[in-house]
Protein backbone atom coordinates (compact mmCIF):
# COMPACT_ATOMS: atom_id res chain seq x y z
CA UNK A 1 0.00 0.00 0.00
CA UNK A 2 1.19 3.71 -0.22
CA UNK A 3 3.85 4.26 2.24
CA UNK A 4 4.86 7.16 4.41
CA UNK A 5 7.78 8.97 4.01
CA UNK A 6 10.08 11.39 5.99
CA UNK A 7 9.06 14.83 4.33
CA UNK A 8 11.65 17.07 4.20
CA UNK A 9 12.32 20.69 2.41
CA UNK A 10 14.09 21.43 -0.25
CA UNK A 11 13.65 18.01 -1.83
CA UNK A 12 14.47 16.52 1.09
CA UNK A 13 17.66 18.04 1.94
CA UNK A 14 17.02 18.21 5.77
CA UNK A 15 14.40 16.95 8.34
CA UNK A 16 12.08 19.58 8.74
CA UNK A 17 10.94 20.14 12.80
CA UNK A 18 10.54 16.55 12.71
CA UNK A 19 7.66 16.25 10.40
CA UNK A 20 6.89 12.40 9.46
CA UNK A 21 4.44 12.99 5.90
CA UNK A 22 3.26 9.60 6.69
CA UNK A 23 1.47 7.94 6.16
CA UNK A 24 -0.24 5.87 3.65
CA UNK A 25 -2.10 2.44 3.71
CA UNK A 26 1.48 0.72 3.34
CA UNK A 27 1.25 1.88 7.01
CA UNK A 28 -2.49 0.09 7.89
CA UNK A 29 -0.88 -4.09 8.92
CA UNK A 30 -1.12 -4.14 12.59
CA UNK A 31 -2.49 -1.04 13.11
CA UNK A 32 -5.54 -0.80 15.24
CA UNK A 33 -6.70 1.48 14.01
CA UNK A 34 -6.34 -0.12 10.47
CA UNK A 35 -6.86 -3.43 10.50
CA UNK A 36 -6.29 -4.90 7.55
CA UNK A 37 -4.06 -4.17 4.69
CA UNK A 38 -5.86 -2.22 1.34
CA UNK A 39 -5.76 -4.39 -2.16
CA UNK A 40 -3.85 -7.67 -0.50
CA UNK A 41 -6.14 -9.82 -2.16
CA UNK A 42 -6.08 -8.38 -5.31
CA UNK A 43 -4.70 -10.30 -8.23
CA UNK A 44 -1.14 -8.43 -9.60
CA UNK A 45 -1.87 -6.34 -12.44
CA UNK A 46 -5.77 -6.89 -12.37
CA UNK A 47 -5.55 -3.85 -14.64
CA UNK A 48 -3.42 -3.49 -17.00
CA UNK A 49 -2.95 -3.15 -21.08
CA UNK A 50 -0.22 -2.50 -23.72
CA UNK A 51 -0.46 -0.39 -26.84
CA UNK A 52 0.37 -2.42 -29.72
CA UNK A 53 -0.14 -0.24 -32.46
CA UNK A 54 -0.20 3.55 -32.88
CA UNK A 55 -0.32 5.49 -35.73
CA UNK A 56 -2.09 8.77 -37.43
CA UNK A 57 -2.15 8.82 -41.28
CA UNK A 58 -1.77 12.62 -42.01
CA UNK A 59 -3.13 12.34 -45.59
CA UNK A 60 -6.38 10.55 -44.84
CA UNK A 61 -6.52 11.88 -41.13
CA UNK A 62 -6.89 9.23 -39.41
CA UNK A 63 -5.42 7.92 -36.85
CA UNK A 64 -5.22 3.96 -35.17
CA UNK A 65 -4.79 2.76 -31.70
CA UNK A 66 -4.59 -0.99 -30.66
CA UNK A 67 -4.72 -2.39 -27.58
CA UNK A 68 -4.42 -5.27 -25.97
CA UNK A 69 -5.66 -6.10 -22.25
CA UNK A 70 -2.65 -7.80 -20.75
CA UNK A 71 -4.40 -7.90 -17.04
CA UNK A 72 -6.80 -10.26 -15.06
CA UNK A 73 -10.03 -8.73 -15.55
CA UNK A 74 -12.28 -7.17 -18.49
CA UNK A 75 -11.77 -3.54 -19.21
CA UNK A 76 -15.28 -2.19 -18.92
CA UNK A 77 -15.98 1.31 -20.57
CA UNK A 78 -12.05 2.56 -21.21
CA UNK A 79 -11.94 6.26 -21.27
CA UNK A 80 -8.88 6.65 -23.70
CA UNK A 81 -6.38 10.37 -23.59
CA UNK A 82 -3.74 10.91 -26.22
CA UNK A 83 -1.67 13.70 -26.86
CA UNK A 84 -1.74 15.14 -30.24
CA UNK A 85 0.71 18.01 -32.00
CA UNK A 86 0.83 21.55 -30.89
CA UNK A 87 -2.06 23.26 -33.09
CA UNK A 88 -3.69 19.93 -33.85
CA UNK A 89 -7.55 19.24 -33.01
CA UNK A 90 -9.18 16.33 -32.65
CA UNK A 91 -12.41 15.83 -34.20
CA UNK A 92 -15.34 13.56 -36.31
CA UNK A 93 -15.92 10.75 -33.05
CA UNK A 94 -16.64 7.79 -33.96
CA UNK A 95 -19.84 5.64 -33.49
CA UNK A 96 -19.55 4.77 -29.47
CA UNK A 97 -17.48 7.56 -28.55
CA UNK A 98 -17.22 11.04 -27.90
CA UNK A 99 -13.86 13.65 -26.69
CA UNK A 100 -13.01 16.61 -25.05
CA UNK A 101 -9.99 18.57 -25.32
CA UNK A 102 -7.46 20.36 -23.47
CA UNK A 103 -4.65 21.75 -25.11
CA UNK A 104 -2.90 18.61 -26.29
CA UNK A 105 -4.67 16.25 -25.05
CA UNK A 106 -7.40 14.61 -26.41
CA UNK A 107 -9.91 12.61 -23.86
CA UNK A 108 -12.32 9.92 -25.16
CA UNK A 109 -15.40 8.35 -23.22
CA UNK A 110 -18.09 5.79 -24.20
CA UNK A 111 -21.45 6.93 -25.18
CA UNK A 112 -22.43 3.13 -25.29
CA UNK A 113 -21.00 0.08 -23.24
CA UNK A 114 -17.64 -1.83 -24.29
CA UNK A 115 -15.95 -4.45 -22.56
CA UNK A 116 -12.58 -5.41 -23.42
CA UNK A 117 -12.43 -9.25 -22.31
CA UNK A 118 -8.97 -10.50 -21.03
CA UNK A 119 -6.30 -11.33 -23.65
CA UNK A 120 -8.43 -9.44 -25.52
CA UNK A 121 -7.42 -6.08 -28.44
CA UNK A 122 -9.77 -3.15 -28.95
CA UNK A 123 -8.90 -1.42 -32.15
CA UNK A 124 -9.87 2.68 -31.70
CA UNK A 125 -9.85 4.78 -34.15
CA UNK A 126 -9.69 8.46 -34.26
CA UNK A 127 -9.60 11.87 -36.78
CA UNK A 128 -7.69 15.16 -36.53
CA UNK A 129 -7.56 18.06 -38.65
CA UNK A 130 -3.99 17.36 -39.35
CA UNK A 131 -2.99 16.12 -42.58
CA UNK A 132 0.95 15.45 -41.14
CA UNK A 133 1.63 11.71 -40.07
CA UNK A 134 2.91 11.51 -36.66
CA UNK A 135 2.98 9.46 -33.42
CA UNK A 136 0.76 10.42 -30.58
CA UNK A 137 2.15 10.56 -27.13
CA UNK A 138 1.25 9.73 -23.45
CA UNK A 139 -1.15 7.41 -24.92
CA UNK A 140 -3.41 6.48 -21.72
CA UNK A 141 -6.04 3.72 -21.31
CA UNK A 142 -8.07 3.89 -18.28
CA UNK A 143 -11.30 2.19 -16.60
CA UNK A 144 -12.70 3.12 -13.46
CA UNK A 145 -14.75 -0.22 -13.87
CA UNK A 146 -11.56 -2.02 -13.56
CA UNK A 147 -13.24 -5.38 -14.68
CA UNK A 148 -16.71 -4.38 -13.53
CA UNK A 149 -16.45 -3.33 -10.84
CA UNK A 150 -17.97 0.01 -11.66
CA UNK A 151 -18.24 2.96 -9.09
CA UNK A 152 -21.74 3.03 -7.25
CA UNK A 153 -22.43 7.10 -7.94
CA UNK A 154 -20.29 9.25 -10.27
CA UNK A 155 -16.38 10.18 -9.71
CA UNK A 156 -15.02 13.78 -9.23
CA UNK A 157 -14.31 15.89 -12.47
CA UNK A 158 -11.03 15.87 -14.05
CA UNK A 159 -10.27 19.38 -12.04
CA UNK A 160 -11.75 18.32 -8.95
CA UNK A 161 -9.29 14.93 -9.09
CA UNK A 162 -6.46 16.79 -9.53
CA UNK A 163 -7.52 19.29 -6.74
CA UNK A 164 -7.39 15.92 -4.79
CA UNK A 165 -4.67 14.73 -5.65
CA UNK A 166 -2.72 17.83 -5.19
CA UNK A 167 -3.54 18.56 -1.78
CA UNK A 168 -2.74 14.45 -1.13
CA UNK A 169 0.89 15.32 -2.60
CA UNK A 170 1.73 18.37 -0.42
CA UNK A 171 1.34 15.76 2.64
CA UNK A 172 3.43 13.50 0.81
CA UNK A 173 5.95 15.31 -0.99
CA UNK A 174 5.16 18.88 0.40
CA UNK A 175 4.21 20.00 -3.10
CA UNK A 176 0.73 19.83 -5.02
CA UNK A 177 3.00 17.81 -7.85
CA UNK A 178 2.70 14.23 -7.91
CA UNK A 179 6.38 12.92 -7.47
CA UNK A 180 6.58 9.81 -9.81
CA UNK A 181 10.33 9.27 -9.72
CA UNK A 182 10.22 9.85 -5.65
CA UNK A 183 12.00 6.53 -4.02
CA UNK A 184 13.61 5.97 -0.71
CA UNK A 185 13.65 3.75 2.07
CA UNK A 186 12.66 5.63 5.06
CA UNK A 187 13.30 2.67 7.39
CA UNK A 188 9.58 2.52 8.02
CA UNK A 189 9.92 -1.42 7.84
CA UNK A 190 7.94 -1.83 4.64
CA UNK A 191 10.59 -1.76 2.21
CA UNK A 192 11.14 1.33 -0.54
CA UNK A 193 8.46 3.53 -0.81
CA UNK A 194 8.11 4.85 -4.07
CA UNK A 195 6.32 7.35 -6.20
CA UNK A 196 3.07 9.24 -6.78
CA UNK A 197 1.04 7.37 -3.79
CA UNK A 198 4.14 5.93 -1.86
CA UNK A 199 3.75 2.18 -3.34
CA UNK A 200 6.16 0.32 -0.86
CA UNK A 201 7.93 -2.83 -1.85
CA UNK A 202 7.49 -4.61 0.63
CA UNK A 203 3.51 -4.15 0.73
CA UNK A 204 2.12 -5.77 -2.66
CA UNK A 205 1.64 -2.57 -4.47
CA UNK A 206 4.97 -1.68 -5.96
CA UNK A 207 5.38 -4.74 -7.52
CA UNK A 208 1.82 -4.22 -9.26
CA UNK A 209 3.37 -1.29 -10.71
CA UNK A 210 6.55 -3.06 -12.07
CA UNK A 211 4.42 -5.76 -13.58
CA UNK A 212 2.05 -3.01 -15.34
CA UNK A 213 5.20 -1.84 -16.54
CA UNK A 214 6.48 -4.83 -17.48
CA UNK A 215 3.73 -5.53 -19.81
CA UNK A 216 4.50 -2.10 -21.40
CA UNK A 217 7.71 -2.42 -22.18
CA UNK A 218 10.83 -5.15 -22.01
CA UNK A 219 14.47 -5.03 -20.18
CA UNK A 220 16.04 -4.82 -24.05
CA UNK A 221 13.43 -1.87 -24.21
CA UNK A 222 14.64 0.19 -21.82
CA UNK A 223 12.40 -1.01 -18.89
CA UNK A 224 15.16 -0.74 -15.76
CA UNK A 225 13.12 -2.25 -13.32
CA UNK A 226 12.08 -5.39 -15.41
CA UNK A 227 15.49 -6.95 -13.34
CA UNK A 228 14.27 -6.50 -10.16
CA UNK A 229 11.00 -8.55 -11.08
CA UNK A 230 12.20 -12.23 -9.05
CA UNK A 231 13.20 -10.33 -6.05
CA UNK A 232 9.97 -8.55 -5.60
CA UNK A 233 8.22 -11.77 -5.94
CA UNK A 234 9.88 -13.38 -3.12
CA UNK A 235 9.28 -10.30 -0.92
CA UNK A 236 5.54 -10.08 -2.49
CA UNK A 237 5.23 -14.15 -1.48
CA UNK A 238 6.28 -13.20 2.21
CA UNK A 239 3.93 -10.40 2.21
CA UNK A 240 0.93 -12.12 0.83
CA UNK A 241 1.46 -15.36 2.86
CA UNK A 242 2.16 -13.63 6.74
CA UNK A 243 0.21 -10.80 5.92
CA UNK A 244 2.99 -8.69 7.64
CA UNK A 245 4.82 -5.50 5.87
CA UNK A 246 8.41 -6.53 4.51
CA UNK A 247 11.31 -4.76 5.32
CA UNK A 248 13.96 -6.65 3.85
CA UNK A 249 15.46 -4.79 0.68
CA UNK A 250 18.48 -7.58 0.32
CA UNK A 251 16.96 -9.27 -2.52
CA UNK A 252 16.43 -5.94 -4.64
CA UNK A 253 19.85 -4.48 -3.88
CA UNK A 254 21.69 -7.99 -4.73
CA UNK A 255 20.51 -6.89 -8.38
CA UNK A 256 21.07 -2.81 -8.60
CA UNK A 257 20.62 0.38 -7.01
CA UNK A 258 16.15 0.56 -7.02
CA UNK A 259 15.65 3.89 -6.25
CA UNK A 260 18.23 4.92 -8.84
CA UNK A 261 16.15 2.86 -11.30
CA UNK A 262 12.90 3.66 -10.00
CA UNK A 263 13.88 7.25 -10.95
CA UNK A 264 15.39 6.87 -14.15
CA UNK A 265 12.45 5.24 -15.22
CA UNK A 266 10.16 8.46 -14.94
CA UNK A 267 12.80 11.04 -15.66
CA UNK A 268 13.96 8.99 -18.99
CA UNK A 269 11.96 10.66 -21.86
CA UNK A 270 11.64 7.52 -23.70
CA UNK A 271 10.09 5.66 -20.66
CA UNK A 272 8.39 8.43 -18.83
CA UNK A 273 4.78 7.92 -20.24
CA UNK A 274 4.86 4.55 -19.74
CA UNK A 275 6.22 4.63 -16.26
CA UNK A 276 3.75 7.16 -15.64
CA UNK A 277 1.10 5.56 -16.63
CA UNK A 278 1.14 2.32 -14.49
CA UNK A 279 1.53 4.48 -11.71
CA UNK A 280 -1.59 6.30 -12.45
CA UNK A 281 -3.32 2.94 -13.28
CA UNK A 282 -2.46 0.83 -10.25
CA UNK A 283 -3.08 4.44 -7.48
CA UNK A 284 -6.87 4.58 -9.71
CA UNK A 285 -7.05 1.05 -9.28
CA UNK A 286 -6.04 0.30 -5.14
CA UNK A 287 -7.18 3.80 -4.15
CA UNK A 288 -9.18 6.20 -5.89
CA UNK A 289 -12.12 3.59 -7.55
CA UNK A 290 -12.76 1.62 -4.46
CA UNK A 291 -13.02 5.19 -2.32
CA UNK A 292 -15.67 6.24 -5.02
CA UNK A 293 -17.42 3.20 -4.49
CA UNK A 294 -17.23 3.39 -0.99
CA UNK A 295 -18.50 7.08 -0.85
CA UNK A 296 -21.22 6.20 -2.75
CA UNK A 297 -22.33 3.19 -0.49
CA UNK A 298 -22.92 5.42 2.16
CA UNK A 299 -24.61 8.41 0.11
CA UNK A 300 -21.88 10.85 0.25
CA UNK A 301 -22.05 12.94 -3.17
CA UNK A 302 -19.54 16.29 -2.36
CA UNK A 303 -16.35 16.58 -4.28
CA UNK A 304 -15.46 17.41 -0.92
CA UNK A 305 -16.11 14.71 0.96
CA UNK A 306 -14.65 12.29 -1.82
CA UNK A 307 -11.25 14.15 -2.02
CA UNK A 308 -11.03 13.66 2.09
CA UNK A 309 -11.86 9.69 1.93
CA UNK A 310 -9.16 9.71 -1.12
CA UNK A 311 -6.41 11.16 1.20
CA UNK A 312 -7.44 8.67 4.19
CA UNK A 313 -7.31 5.81 1.62
CA UNK A 314 -3.95 6.97 0.96
CA UNK A 315 -3.16 7.45 4.11
CA UNK A 316 -4.67 4.70 6.42
CA UNK A 317 -4.81 2.35 3.57
CA UNK A 318 -8.13 1.84 2.04
CA UNK A 319 -9.22 -0.92 4.91
CA UNK A 320 -8.18 1.79 7.12
CA UNK A 321 -10.04 4.14 5.61
CA UNK A 322 -13.22 2.22 5.81
CA UNK A 323 -13.34 1.92 9.80
CA UNK A 324 -12.77 5.10 10.27
CA UNK A 325 -16.18 5.31 8.09
CA UNK A 326 -17.61 2.93 10.40
CA UNK A 327 -16.30 4.93 13.44
CA UNK A 328 -18.05 8.53 11.90
CA UNK A 329 -21.19 6.37 11.57
CA UNK A 330 -21.26 5.02 15.29
CA UNK A 331 -20.46 8.73 16.91
CA UNK A 332 -23.37 9.72 14.73
CA UNK A 333 -25.71 7.08 16.17
CA UNK A 334 -25.48 5.11 13.19
CA UNK A 335 -23.96 1.87 15.17
CA UNK A 336 -25.85 -0.34 13.03
CA UNK A 337 -23.93 0.91 10.04
CA UNK A 338 -27.33 1.49 7.94
CA UNK A 339 -26.12 2.95 4.44
CA UNK A 340 -27.00 5.28 3.05
CA UNK A 341 -26.24 7.21 6.14
CA UNK A 342 -26.79 10.59 4.43
CA UNK A 343 -30.45 11.12 5.62
CA UNK A 344 -30.47 8.32 8.15
CA UNK A 345 -31.46 10.15 11.60
CA UNK A 346 -31.22 13.67 9.79
CA UNK A 347 -27.58 13.03 9.11
CA UNK A 348 -26.19 15.37 7.04
CA UNK A 349 -23.05 15.48 4.74
CA UNK A 350 -21.51 18.46 6.38
CA UNK A 351 -21.77 16.67 10.16
CA UNK A 352 -20.89 13.50 8.78
CA UNK A 353 -17.87 14.39 6.98
CA UNK A 354 -17.02 16.79 10.53
CA UNK A 355 -17.02 13.95 12.53
CA UNK A 356 -14.97 11.47 10.03
CA UNK A 357 -12.45 14.30 10.14
CA UNK A 358 -12.42 14.14 14.00
CA UNK A 359 -12.24 10.64 13.86
CA UNK A 360 -9.05 10.79 11.98
CA UNK A 361 -7.60 13.39 13.45
CA UNK A 362 -7.95 11.42 16.86
CA UNK A 363 -6.12 8.20 15.20
CA UNK A 364 -3.28 10.67 13.87
CA UNK A 365 -2.72 12.31 17.05
CA UNK A 366 -2.91 9.12 18.91
CA UNK A 367 0.46 7.62 17.13
CA UNK A 368 3.88 9.04 18.49
CA UNK A 369 4.75 8.14 15.07
CA UNK A 370 1.74 9.99 13.17
CA UNK A 371 1.25 13.08 14.79
CA UNK A 372 3.51 15.29 13.09
CA UNK A 373 1.38 14.91 10.23
CA UNK A 374 -2.30 15.76 12.01
CA UNK A 375 -2.25 19.04 9.92
CA UNK A 376 -3.35 17.31 6.48
CA UNK A 377 -6.79 16.97 8.11
CA UNK A 378 -7.50 20.53 9.30
CA UNK A 379 -7.51 21.60 5.14
CA UNK A 380 -10.47 19.22 4.78
CA UNK A 381 -12.65 20.98 7.85
CA UNK A 382 -11.41 24.15 6.49
CA UNK A 383 -12.92 23.63 3.35
CA UNK A 384 -15.89 22.31 5.12
CA UNK A 385 -16.45 25.15 7.45
CA UNK A 386 -16.31 27.50 4.69
CA UNK A 387 -18.51 25.21 2.35
CA UNK A 388 -15.82 24.90 -0.67
CA UNK A 389 -18.00 21.63 -1.24
CA UNK A 390 -17.51 20.94 -5.10
CA UNK A 391 -13.78 22.15 -4.60
CA UNK A 392 -14.95 25.16 -7.20
CA UNK A 393 -12.59 27.88 -5.24
CA UNK A 394 -9.02 28.30 -4.70
CA UNK A 395 -7.98 26.89 -1.75
CA UNK A 396 -4.87 26.86 0.51
CA UNK A 397 -3.72 24.46 3.29
CA UNK A 398 -2.97 27.44 5.62
CA UNK A 399 -4.74 25.96 8.53
CA UNK A 400 -3.29 23.66 11.57
CA UNK A 401 -5.15 21.79 13.28
CA UNK A 402 -4.40 23.75 16.76
CA UNK A 403 -6.68 26.36 14.41
CA UNK A 404 -9.44 24.40 13.94
CA UNK A 405 -9.26 22.09 17.04
CA UNK A 406 -6.79 23.88 19.90
CA UNK A 407 -3.07 24.26 21.10
CA UNK A 408 -2.47 20.61 22.04
CA UNK A 409 -1.56 19.87 18.08
CA UNK A 410 1.56 20.13 17.20
CA UNK A 411 2.58 22.38 14.09
CA UNK A 412 3.36 19.99 10.56
CA UNK A 413 5.07 22.57 9.15
CA UNK A 414 3.86 21.87 5.85
CA UNK A 415 4.70 24.47 2.79
CA UNK A 416 1.41 26.71 2.21
CA UNK A 417 0.48 26.13 -1.30
CA UNK A 418 -2.99 27.66 -3.36
CA UNK A 419 -4.51 24.94 -5.19
CA UNK A 420 -6.51 26.54 -8.48
CA UNK A 421 -9.95 24.81 -8.91
CA UNK A 422 -8.19 23.69 -12.19
CA UNK A 423 -5.37 22.18 -10.33
CA UNK A 424 -2.65 24.35 -11.15
CA UNK A 425 -1.29 25.96 -8.06
CA UNK A 426 1.39 28.56 -6.71
CA UNK A 427 2.96 29.22 -3.69
CA UNK A 428 1.30 32.80 -1.78
CA UNK A 429 3.74 35.24 -0.51
CA UNK A 430 1.84 35.39 2.45
CA UNK A 431 -1.29 34.08 4.17
CA UNK A 432 -2.71 33.60 7.97
CA UNK A 433 -3.13 30.77 9.43
CA UNK A 434 -6.75 29.84 9.62
CA UNK A 435 -10.02 27.58 10.34
CA UNK A 436 -12.34 29.95 8.50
Amino acid sequence: MAGSRTWMTGRRAFLTAGLVALASGCGAAGDSESPAMAGVEQALGACTHSVTTNTYDGPDYWGTLVFKNTGTVAIANPVIALDVPSGVTCDDDQPGWTHTQSGRTCTFTRTSSLTVAVNASYTFNYSTTSSTSFTATNVKVQSDSCGGTSPGGSGLTANQKKVAEGLTSIWENDTPTLDYAYSENIQDGRGYTNGRAGFCTGTGDAIQVVQCYRALRTEANGNRLAKYWNGLTVINNRFLSTGQSQASTSELDAVGNWTSDWAASFNTAATKADFKQCQDQVSDALYYTPTINEAAKWGLTQALTKAALYDASINHGFDGMKDLIRKANTALGNSGQVAPVIGYNGITESAWLQKFLEKRRDVLAGDSTWVDAVDRVAAYEKQRRVGNWDLGTALRNDVRARDCWGTSYPASGYTVRTINPDGTWSTPASYTYSCQ
